[in-house]
């Protein structure tokens, strides 16, 4: 398999050596030689933009300041990091309102990535570019938490449509999350009641063990414990075939504040939840992509073709289209099968392909009684022909724009 790390273009190879945190004196001298050669500084920027690496990447780079840097490049990074510690202090500060309004219906939310992984893997809020908020509750309480999430400002958007008692089995045994916008904060928000969409891989977790608090500021809000949460990234990342270096850098930060014992616990924890594959694969392209130093325990397993399943993947996911495949044009179909491709078992699949059947979307284009509803099926083939033409001519506009037709 191709190392990335040595065999890369300079422009991807420098995100990765500006992508490890803490820097050591060897990631300063391979920042300055990898800038020594001839580099493309526009392909970089993109590569950096792309992969959402913004804040280690300028932090890390200024502090090397190698003279052949564009400084109008580095000034540009400044007031776009700037930007971006506003946008977290934001979220954090709205973390604790949220925590505070679903307290009155007695619920208590556990905060997925976000503005927490920051600190517990930075020690620093503005360290992560700024996405969604991901909030988990138990699945008794995800309809105690809806509405005082609306009573914020906060509107569901997926799924849009009206949530018929048929409608309603199906998404909460298919997916794992609803989905929020707040158009006053222009703030994206999910409510999982599971981590993972598919059920097998929750097979044997029956909710966090226990929670840790992290400290924003405003106040404080609870997160996964460290090993459950290093573990949940590991497959969160896994089963998106690791598209970003964002990820892969949260990973590695972690693992440099792990000693062996704190490894050693989370391999059996993945051991006892089947998830051994998932974290394998994370230490893969760790040890590839970052070589930082970490822990030397390893799961004691020979070679497992699902962990070359998602290393293959993610090498296809952060080299495609010159290393600046669209976050969200990735390819449905290969994605699809690579998916299918995690697990043997048959009802993994049935889930999967359960999913892929019947689509939430086609709920709001054409509103089906629930003594129909097995009729979506059908409907599903015309639907994705629809969106994929419309998708087309989106992409064919967009390219228009920028070739100045």
């Amino acid at each position: 398999m191709t190392d990335l790390r040595h065999s890369a273009a300079p422009e991807f190879r420098l995100a990765l050596a500006c992508v490890r945190w803490p820097l050591r004196d060897r990631d300063r001298d391979e920042i300055k030689a990898i800038v020594a050669q001839p580099i493309d500084w526009k392909l970089f920027a993109k590569i950096v933009e792309r992969n959402q690496i913004l804040p280690l990447v300028y932090r890390n780079l200024s502090a090397c300041a190698p003279p052949q840097c564009p400084r109008k490049m580095l000034d540009a990074m400044r007031l776009r990091v700037l930007g971006f510690t506003s946008h977290c202090l934001a979220h954090a500060a709205e973390l604790v309102r949220i925590r505070d309004k679903v307290r009155e219906r007695g619920v208590e939310i556990v905060v997925l990535k976000g503005v927490t992984l920051a600190m517990v893997a930075y020690g620093n809020v503005a360290m992560r570019s700024p996405g969604d908020i991901d909030l988990l509750v138990s699945p008794a309480e995800v309809f105690a938490a809806e509405p005082q999430l609306v009573e914020l400002g906060y509107r569901r958007v997926e799924p849009r449509a009206e949530l018929t008692p048929r409608r309603l089995r199906h998404y909460l045994k298919y997916y794992k999350h609803f989905a929020f916008f707040s158009s006053e904060k222009a703030l994206p928000l999910e409510l999982h009641w599971r981590l993972y969409h598919n059920t097998p891989l929750t097979e044997f977790y029956s909710g966090p063990s226990e929670t840790m608090a992290v400290e924003l500021g405003p106040g404080s809000v609870s997160t996964l414990a460290s090993d459950e949460l290093f573990l949940y990234l590991c497959v969160h990342g896994a089963l998106h075939g690791w598209p970003i270096l964002k990820w892969i850098a949260d990973i590695g930060a972690l693992l440099t504040r792990m000693d062996a014992g704190a490894l050693a616990r989370i391999v059996a924890l993945a051991t006892k939840q089947g998830l051994l594959a998932e974290l394998q694969s994370a230490l893969v392209l760790v040890d590839e992509l970052l070589a930082i130093d970490r822990p030397t325990v390893e799961p004691a397993q020979e070679s497992n073709p699902i962990v070359e399943h998602i290393v293959a993947m993610a090498h296809r996911l952060l080299t495609d289209d010159g290393y600046c495949l669209a976050v969200d044009h990735l390819p449905h179909m290969a994605m699809f099968f690579y998916d299918l491709g995690l697990r043997s078992s048959w009802r993994y699949r049935r889930e999967d392909l359960g999913r892929a059947l019947i689509l939430p979307d086609d709920w709001e284009l054409v509103d089906l009684p629930d003594a129909l509803f097995p009729l979506y099926a059908a409907i599903r083939p015309v639907s994705w022909l629809m969106r994929r033409i419309k998708s087309a001519s989106r992409q064919r506009a967009a390219s228009r724009a920028q070739a100045g037709v």
